[in-house]
C-alpha cells in the first residue's frame, strides 16, 4: 500500500520527464557531437601539423580515443549519482560548492562553441545569396545567426521530445551525408588517383615540415581536431530523463562515439583522396571543396547538410546547456529563476533564456578561431577536473554502488591530458584571450563569497523573480535534494 502511493506521488511530482530512451540518446549525442566541425576542423589540423597527411589522420584517430576516454569517465559519474547537470554534481561532492560554483559560473558565462557553430550556419545560408567573389556583409551573418539560435530556443522551449525528435531526424541527415563522402572518395581512392597517392606517400610524413612543427602548433591542431568531437559528455546533463539510465547512458554515449570516429576518420580519407594539401590549405570549406569535385551536379547538397548538420547540433546542445545552470541554481548557486521549469511544457525556460543572452553576446562579437580557442581551453579544464572528481570519489565513497565502472588508469590518462592541454598553450603562446578565461574563475570565487558566504541579495532581485516566473509561467519543481543513499533506496525499491 504504501509503495503503491509513493508511486502516485512520484507520478505526480513537478519534475524533468524521462523521455529519452536509447535511440534517442543515440541522436542526441551523435547529433550534438556532429555539427560543423568535420566540413571546417580538418584544414586547421592539416595546418598545425605543417601539412602531413598522415600525422593529420593521427590526430584524429587521437582526438577520437581522448573522447571515448574522457566520456568514460562521465559515464561512471552519471551512472553513479544520476542527476542531471553534468559534472555539478561529481565537482560539489569532490571538491567543495566553491569549485562547483566557479566552474558552473565560467562555463555558463564562457559556451562560445555553439555561437561559432551558429556563425558558419549563417555564412554558409547567406552565401548563395551573393554573386561569386562577393561575401555577405558580417552583419547579415550575425542577424541570421541569432534568428537561428530563437527559433531552435523556442522548439527547446516547447518540448523535449518534439526537440529529440527533430535531433533524430537531423541525425540521420549526417550520417547518410558523411556516407556519401567516405563511399565517393573510397570509390576515387580503389579506381586509383594520382592526388592519393601523392598524399598517402609523398606528403604523408615530409620529415622538414615534421621537424619544424612547434609543441604549441601540436595543441592547437588537437584542439581543432577535438572540436568536432566535442558534446560527448552531454548525456550526464539529461540523466534524469534518460529511460533506464543505468543501461542507455553508457550504450548510448559509446555506441555514438565508435560510430563518429570512424565515420571521420573515413572522411578524412575521402577529402585527401581528392584535394590535393595546398587545396586544402585554401579551403574555407572543405567539405564543399570536396563535393565540386567529386558529386558534380549534385554538389549543393553538402553546403545543405552543412546547414542542416548545424541546426541539429545546436538544437541539441541548447537542450543540454541550459540543464547545468538548472541544477545548480536549485542547489543554491544560481538565481532562483533558473530552476524552475514550465508549468505545461516541463522545460527550462528560464535556463534557456539565459544561455540564448549569453550566445547572442559571442555571435555579436566573437570570430570562429578564437571562439574554438576559448572554448577549448575552458573545456578542458572542467574534462581534467571531472576525471580527477571520479578518482577522489572513488576514495571518499568507495562503498556507492557504481553501476558502470571504468579501470583507474583511464582517469589518470584524462587528467594528464587535461594538463597538458590546458597549460600547453599559456606556457608556448601565451594569449590575452585565455587570461580573459582565467579572470572569469576569479570573478566568480569573489562572486561566490559575497552571493553564497555573505548571502548578499541584490536589490530588487526578489521582485524580479517573481516577475520573470510569472512572465514565463514558471514554477519551482518538486526537487527534494541531492541525496546518493535516498536515490539507492528508490532503485532497491523499484
Amino acid at each position: 500500500m504504501d509503495m503503491s502511493n509513493t508511486s502516485i506521488h512520484q507520478e505526480k511530482k513537478f519534475e524533468m520527464k524521462k523521455r529519452i530512451g536509447l535511440f534517442g540518446g543515440i541522436a542526441l549525442s551523435t547529433g550534438i557531437i556532429v555539427g560543423t566541425g568535420i566540413f571546417v576542423s580538418p584544414v586547421g589540423v592539416l595546418r598545425n601539423v605543417h601539412g602531413s597527411v598522415g600525422l593529420s589522420l593521427i590526430i584524429w584517430v587521437v582526438c577520437g580515443i581522448i573522447s571515448i576516454l574522457s566520456a568514460l569517465c562521465y559515464c561512471e559519474l552519471g551512472a553513479t549519482f544520476g542527476a542531471s547537470g553534468g559534472y555539478y554534481n561529481n565537482f560539489n561532492l569532490a571538491y567543495g560548492p566553491l569549485v562547483a560554483f566557479m566552474l558552473m559560473w565560467t562555463r555558463f558565462l564562457i559556451h562560445p562553441g555553439g555561437a561559432a557553430s551558429l556563425l558558419i550556419f549563417a555564412r554558409y545560408f547567406t552565401s548563395p545569396m551573393f554573386s561569386e567573389g562577393c561575401h555577405p556583409p558580417e552583419s547579415l551573418i550575425k542577424i541570421v545567426a541569432i534568428m537561428l539560435l530563437f527559433v531552435l530556443i523556442f522548439l527547446n522551449y516547447r518540448s523535449v521530445k518534439t526537440s529529440v525528435m527533430t535531433e533524430i531526424a537531423f541525425t540521420t541527415c549526417k550520417y547518410l551525408a558523411m556516407l556519401v563522402i567516405s563511399v565517393a572518395g573510397i570509390v576515387v581512392l580503389i579506381k586509383g588517383s594520382r592526388v592519393a597517392e601523392e598524399n598517402f606517400t609523398t606528403h604523408a610524413f615530409p620529415p622538414q615540415q615534421i621537424s619544424e612543427i612547434s609543441v604549441s602548433e601540436m595543441a592547437m591542431a588537437i584542439y581543432q581536431g577535438l572540436f568536432p568531437y566535442n558534446g560527448w559528455m552531454v548525456l550526464t546533463n539529461v540523466t534524469e530523463e534518460i529511460k533506464d539510465m543505468k543501461r542507455n547512458l553508457p550504450r548510448a554515449t559509446l555506441i555514438s562515439l565508435i560510430a563518429i570516429t570512424t565515420l571521420y576518420i573515413f572522411v578524412n580519407i575521402a577529402y585527401f583522396s581528392v584535394l590535393t594539401v595546398p587545396e586544402m590549405l585554401s579551403s574555407k570549406a572543405v567539405g564543399v571543396a570536396f563535393a565540386n569535385r567529386v558529386l558534380g551536379i549534385f554538389a549543393w547538397t553538402i553546403p545543405v547538410v552543412v546547414c542542416l548538420s548545424t541546426v541539429g547540433n545546436q538544437n541539441g546542445a541548447l537542450l543540454v546547456s541550459a540543464r547545468g545552470p538548472y541544477v545548480a541554481a536549485r542547489s543554491g548557486l544560481m538565481p532562483k529563476i533558473l530552476e524552475m521549469l514550465h508549468v505545461k511544457y516541463f522545460t527550462p525556460a528560464p535556463a534557456l533564456m539565459a544561455v540564448c543572452i549569453t550566445t547572442m553576446a559571442y555571435i555579436t562579437v566573437g570570430d570562429f578561431d578564437t571562439l574554438i580557442y576559448v572554448f577549448e581551453f575552458t573545456s578542458w579544464t572542467v574534462y581534467g577536473l571531472s576525471a580527477g572528481s571520479l578518482i577522489i570519489l572513488r576514495w571518499k565513497m568507495p562503498d556507492i554502488p557504481r553501476p558502470f565502472k571504468v579501470p583507474i588508469v583511464v582517469p589518470v590518462l584524462v587528467c594528464i591530458i587535461s594538463i597538458a592541454l590546458v597549460v600547453t598553450p599559456l606556457i608556448e603562446k601565451p594569449s590575452f584571450i585565455l587570461f580573459w578565461a582565467i579572470g572569469f574563475y576569479i570573478i566568480s570565487a569573489i562572486g561566490y563569497y559575497f552571493y553564497i558566504v555573505k548571502k548578499c541579495n541584490i536589490p530588487g532581485s526578489e521582485w524580479l523573480t517573481i516577475f520573470l516566473q510569472k512572465l514565463l509561467n514558471v514554477a519551482q519543481t518538486d526537487w527534494e535534494g541531492f541525496d546518493y543513499q535516498r536515490r539507492e533506496a528508490i532503485n532497491v525499491e523499484l
